[in-house]
């Protein structure tokens, strides 16, 4: 049975290492950050070793996953094949970034690691296994054999263990593979603000969020999820003034926002949204060009005015 490591012990690294130790398949953790370390082990076994810098770790094992912001795995992976060099023959390194390539982790490779990337399509608000059940984690592996095939047997035993499901990512998602992380911002980052500021928009009208949101929020999520298959057929189930072009409406919305107090702080993510809204509402068939235009008209002109 092969054994994982976890370096980084944010929510995410966190959540593998719990995923993991919970079904005794974790050597040890590693965290710069004594904070970390400290939350973690109440979530970790005290047995478990867990070191403070990568110098500190006396030996690699079967497989490594570097979960850390993306913009340090570069350096990650260079101080792991300086401190491990040779050793590292044959193991394999993972990263979890979802905008990254696992060319990120060339430093080890060089030293005869197998890479790859590992990303879990979650969003992670609190660090616990079960943020990994029945998800999909995009997957590149190395090109040429038998290394591809020793990468995906790691990926298949690490991402099963922790109850999700793998997908491999094609070559045009990994030229773009940006892109494909900004569908996961959209998906979650830009979901929770769109929950906030209706919560703010709410309190504004002199509503109780708490009352008012749930079941709106509960439906429209329903919604969406039931319209993905519907995406370009123009029956996506977008609803509201914009899919059906009712301009007089926002220009209601827009005059009451300016005798709120702080007023630019929900126009200008509405109208942001709005323009947004009026493209998509147009390029699903939902509304005409000229009912586009008008609406992304008054809310450019808004925008102007609370510059």
């Amino acid at each position: 049975m092969q054994s994982f490591s976890v370096i980084g012990l944010g929510k995410l690294g966190l959540s593998i290492a719990v995923g993991l130790s919970t079904q005794g398949r974790l050597a040890w953790t590693m965290n710069r950050g004594q904070e970390q370390r400290n939350a973690a082990k109440f979530q970790l076994s005290p047995s478990l070793p867990m070191y403070s810098s990568i110098a500190n770790i006396p030996k690699p094992n079967s497989c490594m996953i570097l979960a850390i912001a993306d913009n340090a795995i570069e350096e990650v992976s260079e101080a792991v094949a300086a401190h491990f060099g040779s050793a590292l023959n044959d193991l394999v390194i993972v990263h979890c970034s979802g905008a990254k390539n696992r060319s990120a982790l060339a430093a080890c490779e060089a030293q005869g690691a197998i890479t790859m990337s590992l990303h879990p399509y979650q969003t992670f608000s609190i660090a616990t296994a079960k943020n990994f059940k029945d998800i999909v984690w995009g997957a590149e592996y190395p090109p040429i054999e038998p290394f591809r095939t020793i990468a995906e047997q790691f990926a298949q035993d690490m991402v099963y263990t922790l109850g999700g499901k793998l997908v491999q990512l094609t070559p045009k998602t990994l030229e773009h593979k940006p892109i494909y992380h900004a569908s996961a911002v959209f998906a979650a980052n830009y979901l929770n603000a769109l929950v906030g500021l209706a919560a703010q928009t709410a309190q504004e009208a002199g509503i109780d969020p708490n009352e008012f949101l749930p079941q709106i929020l509960r439906r429209a999520l329903e919604n969406s999820l039931a319209g993905l298959k519907q995406i370009g057929t123009g029956k996506f189930p977008l609803t509201g003034p914009i899919s059906r072009g009712d301009t007089a409406t926002l220009r209601e919305h827009l005059a009451h926002f300016r005798s709120a107090p702080d007023s630019a702080d929900i126009t200008r993510p509405y109208c942001h949204l709005g323009i947004a809204t009026a493209e998509f509402a147009c390029k699903q068939g939902l509304i005409t060009a000229a009912q586009r235009q008008e609406m992304i008209q008054l809310f450019e002109e808004e925008l102007r005015s609370i510059a």
